[in-house]
């Protein structure tokens, strides 16, 4: 009777596993389509609100349904082409509205970042193999993440393909082939981006076994720079700059916009006679604003923009380009003057935060961290050549934020002369690359070496000594058996040369 009652104990707690990894499952895909739907759902609201309040109240409400379609998909980097044109020549739209791509990803992040809580039975970040994310508790899931993402993953795209079928037809169509590729790629980004802010480096083991041997064969002191902290100094020194980047070109933005607002306005009104119209075209600049700041980032760094026909827009002049509205502010075919040379405050500045930004992470003290050999007392400063490697390093991945940032921010409007809009995204990148680094990286070594001199200099050999004194009486008897490996090992650990300090 007992082996009997035992073993039903065991199927019921079985059932109620499967039950429970089930539920988990259809809650992600629910997530997903929810996820899909709302977006969905926000834009067709907006677009039947200026459907309604157009002056013509007999046109079929259809096509404002069409027109959210089409919207949702550009916003995840679709392209749609306009199949009804005066040449009857079909013409892509292929600029992704920046502002308008806020809406899909912050729904996926709250989906999948709610899917995987509450699948755990807690509201901390979920756990990966018994690994705890932070502020997270160590909960076996009922279904493993991967599974509950997929889940996810699936019912968004359905969503996403019934919209491509509802979008493929009419005046303007989605292109297939673009959606196919740029729909499940911002979703996968997304997705991970949200499970690497839940799971840190824990996350890593969502990603296919595939990924996972190739980076497991990545030797092992590349991957302990790419886990270090200089490396994680490097990021937020990189993210800085681009931030300070796109910050002064929205502002470049707004000062040539009042510059030259009476043509602006000009241009408004010819565009859009009435009220409602005006209101759709201010909608659109508002959603194509932080295209306008990747722009102005691309000004201030020289290499400029093009409106299309070959066209160049730089600091250092203007050739020939098309007059379109709203566009009447830029700079008129000719070379450069003072006030556009001084757009190269815009590099400066954010060379100067990424040097700032470096500096300070070298000359800091590590935190120390309990149970862990390689930080067991406050830590010294980098070495300048440590602290250079830094800056260098957030040189490069501030470039290739802002490269990846000018190749969404622009693209075709059109065929001909209007095949080509926005900067051209490798020489963004090299150009964000090599300002910042020719002042970022001698200014983070002057930087470091004029706060060491300071009172940080002396706080620095107050607390090594000390700490030294500790160490040397706590560890002594270990000293050549343990001590010189685990220091060793740390120093890998943390990217530096064994003998940079020494």
């Amino acid at each position: 009777m007992s082996q009997l009652t035992d073993r039903g104990t065991t199927l019921s707690s079985q059932g109620r596993i499967a039950a429970q990894r089930s539920s988990a499952i259809g809650a992600a895909f629910l997530g997903g389509v929810t996820a899909a739907g709302l977006g969905l759902g926000a834009l067709a609201v907006a677009v039947l609100l200026l459907w309604v309040a157009s002056p013509y109240p007999g046109s079929d409400p259809s096509r404002a349904l069409h027109l959210a379609a089409d919207l949702w998909l550009l916003a995840q980097g679709g392209d749609l082409v306009r199949t009804a044109t005066q040449s009857a020549t079909p013409a892509p739209v292929a600029v992704t509205p920046l502002l308008l791509a806020v809406l899909p990803v912050c729904l996926l992040h709250r989906a999948a970042r709610h899917t995987l809580a509450t699948a755990a039975g807690h509201t901390g970040p979920p756990a990966v193999g018994g690994a705890t994310g932070s502020g997270g508790v160590g909960l076996a899931l009922p279904a493993g993440p991967r599974p509950l993402l997929g889940a996810l993953l699936t019912g968004y795209l359905l969503v996403a393909g019934a919209v491509l079928l509802y979008a493929s037809t009419g005046g303007l169509v989605a292109e297939p082939l673009s959606v196919l590729l740029c729909v499940p790629a911002f979703t996968v980004a997304t997705l991970a981006g949200t499970a690497w802010s839940l799971l840190g480096p824990a996350g890593a083991d969502l990603l296919p076994d595939r990924v996972r041997r190739t980076w497991g064969k990545v030797p092992d002191r590349l991957r302990a720079v790419l886990r270090g902290p200089r490396f994680a100094a490097a990021r937020r020194a990189a993210a800085t700059a681009a931030v300070a980047l796109l910050a002064a070109g929205a502002l470049l933005t707004l000062l040539v916009l009042g510059l030259h607002a009476g043509q602006v306005y000009r241009d408004l009104v010819q565009l859009a006679p009435d009220w409602q119209s005006r209101a759709t075209v201010l909608l659109l600049c508002l959603f194509l604003l932080p295209n306008a700041a990747v722009w102005g980032a691309a000004y201030g760094l020289g290499p400029g923009f093009t409106l299309g026909a070959g066209s160049t827009i730089g600091p250092l002049g203007a050739t020939a380009h098309p007059a379109l509205p709203l566009l009447g502010g830029l700079s008129a075919p000719g070379p450069g003057t003072p006030l556009t040379w001084a757009a190269a405050v815009v590099p400066v500045v954010a060379g100067v935060l990424l040097a700032r930004h470096v500096a300070r992470a070298a000359v800091s003290p590590a935190p120390s961290v309990v149970g862990d050999p390689c930080s067991a007392g406050p830590g010294g400063p980098w070495s300048w050549w440590a602290t250079a490697c830094a800056a260098a390093l957030a040189a490069g991945v501030c470039g290739a934020l802002m490269a990846a940032l000018a190749a969404l921010a622009g693209g075709a409007l059109g065929t001909g002369a209007l095949a080509d809009f926005g900067p051209s995204w490798w020489r963004t990148g090299l150009a964000a690359a090599g300002w910042t680094a020719l002042i970022g990286v001698p200014g983070a070594v002057g930087l470091r070496v004029w706060w060491l001199r300071g009172p940080l200099g002396a706080e620095h050999e107050a607390a090594s000594g000390d700490a030294g004194g500790a160490a040397s009486e706590a560890d002594a008897p270990e000293e050549t058996g343990v001590a010189k490996p685990a220091a060793r090992e740390c120093e890998v650990a943390s990217g530096a040369e064994p003998d940079a300090d020494r």
